[in-house]
């Protein structure tokens, strides 16, 4: 009876131990960089980036985030240029997800070379003034969730140029 006890229990710390190491193989890596896109997608807006909370902080008192009608960023929208933490990880399993989407093959390509930044234009307005986004760097890393948010005061420019 002691042996059979003995033995369920040695079961039971070895399964558990097999999980606990197994869920170890993901590799902590520090916040991404996120800057504003090259373009200023959204205007001349105030832009703060704390790495430390992973939070993009857009727009302040009456600043104005433009309307962009060009057929990638159509609507009120800041561009973001996040570029990945680590020169050392492999890039070619990066997943991102955003507004319930999964996306794959996202990293940019400067004349078919890959490279180790993504840039991100999430629509943002009055109602949907905080937005999130999770990326994965690679298989054998743990996912970064990051938060794009929308400074009280902030007005946001209409397709026709009015502010709303």
């Amino acid at each position: 009876m002691f042996m059979k006890k003995m033995k369920k229990i040695l079961i039971f710390v070895c399964l558990s131990c097999a999980l606990f190491l197994a869920g170890c193989n993901e590799k902590e890596l520090p916040p991404a960089t996120i800057v504003r896109d090259d373009a200023r997608t959204g205007g001349s807006i105030s832009f703060v980036y704390d790495k430390h909370t992973k939070t993009v902080t857009v727009g302040g008192q009456d600043e104005i985030i433009q309307y962009s009608s060009d057929e990638i960023s159509q609507g009120t929208r800041v561009g973001l240029k996040v570029t990945a933490p680590d020169e050392n990880i492999d890039l070619s399993t990066a997943k991102l997800e955003m507004n319930d989407q999964n996306y794959t093959n996202f990293m940019e390509k400067i004349n078919d070379t890959p490279q180790r930044f993504f840039v991100i234009y999430p629509t943002l307005s009055e109602k949907d003034n905080n937005i999130s986004f999770t990326v994965t760097w690679s298989d054998d890393t743990k996912p970064q969730t990051y938060k794009i948010t929308v400074a009280p005061g902030t007005k946001f420019m209409s397709q026709t140029g009015e502010m709303e």
